[in-house]
């Protein structure tokens, strides 16, 4: 991978983790709506595939 590519790799990461914690911090404490639960498993998932990739 690149500088460029790695960049915008870190961008996106970053980008990523502010919708998760956007997404937590609008996160209701009862009746958890499922699209909600869907978008935190993709969204952690996006991560750590992002994460295992910049690691290498």
């Amino acid at each position: 991978m690149d500088e460029n590519q790695r960049k915008t790799q870190e961008l996106n990461l970053q980008k990523l983790q502010e919708e998760l914690a956007d997404l937590k911090a609008r996160w209701p404490a009862h009746s958890v709506k499922t699209e909600m639960i869907f978008k935190l498993d993709d969204l952690e998932e996006e991560i750590a595939d992002l994460q295992k990739l910049l690691a290498e």
